[in-house]
């Protein structure tokens, strides 16, 4: 129990610090909702970001999570200690998980961007790892790899981003395309978010997100503001390995009828057990 609630602990401890240092001149943020299919199941997304200046180019992020797929809930936190150039770029550290009912994730490394004219080219690489409360015979339960991701942006008009982006999480694959447009009302966009991955996984999302901070345009807030909240792609992690778990589940219950093991379900409720007893 506590090693699932430590990065809990590394979320409180980097915001005191924060607070205790240099004094805070701006502070800004973000707080979306999502809805949409999840890996064949009906899943609402609520996501938050807080990002404090720690210097002249220095700054902090906070991210928080909660997600309900299906019957399942899950929630984490995160941290960003990053260094940015408006001009040029960013460059930082990261680090955060997520909680379900049946697993917990861990994921950390590094994330950069660099910009150009109306191009954003971002990256994210670091190690990720899951651990289920279950085990099973057909797949590891606890498995520990590379989560990395590299990612294209163009704004064809200073309020809307056309975004492609491919990753590599635990594994396997998972291509996306997002679609954000910042609407008149000030600090509101709307976004859509498509992706397919390995083993049948895909996810359909729409929603609504609000900026808080000074009125500017959405190539600006995504240059000076706060960084992509880490946490949805240990979220997408999960699913994609949920995927994988059940695609393994189900080749193992058709050669071992009786196995105990059931062949339905999705990716994020990917242990569902019949009976632990394995033949």
């Amino acid at each position: 129990m506590t090693a699932k609630f430590s990065f809990l602990t590394l979320l409180c401890f980097g915001a005191s610090a924060v607070m205790a240092g240099d004094a805070v001149d701006s502070i800004n943020g973000k707080l979306d909702f999502s809805t949409g299919s999840m890996d064949s199941h009906w899943g609402e997304n609520l996501t938050g970001s807080l990002s404090l200046p720690v210097a002249t180019s220095f700054g902090l992020q906070l991210d928080g999570l909660y997600t309900r797929v299906g019957s399942e809930d899950f929630e984490g936190g995160g941290l960003h200690l990053f260094w940015r150039d408006s001009d040029e770029g960013m460059i930082g550290l990261t680090a955060g998980g997520i909680n379900g009912d049946l697993l917990y994730g861990l994921q950390g490394g590094l994330e950069a961007e660099y910009y150009l004219n109306r191009f954003t080219f971002g990256a994210n690489m670091g190690a990720a790892t899951l651990q289920y409360d279950n085990s099973a015979p057909f797949i590891d339960a606890h498995p520990t790899d590379i989560d990395a991701t590299a990612a294209l942006s163009y704004y064809p008009v200073d309020n809307v981003m056309i975004q492609g982006a491919y990753s590599r999480l635990l594994d396997n694959n998972l291509y996306e395309m997002l679609v954000e447009y910042q609407t008149p009302v000030n600090g509101l966009s709307c976004f859509t978010e498509l992706a397919a991955g390995d083993h049948g996984y895909d996810h359909v999302l729409f929603g609504l997100r609000f900026y808080f901070g000074k009125n500017k345009s959405l190539i600006h807030r995504h240059r000076e503001d706060d960084p992509p909240n880490l946490l949805r792609r240990v979220l997408y992690t999960i699913g994609t390995y949920g995927a994988e778990w059940n695609r393994a589940r189900q080749s193992y219950a058709e050669e071992h009828p009786g196995g105990g093991y059931s062949s339905g379900g999705g990716g994020y409720g990917s242990v569902t057990i019949i009976n632990t007893e394995i033949p």
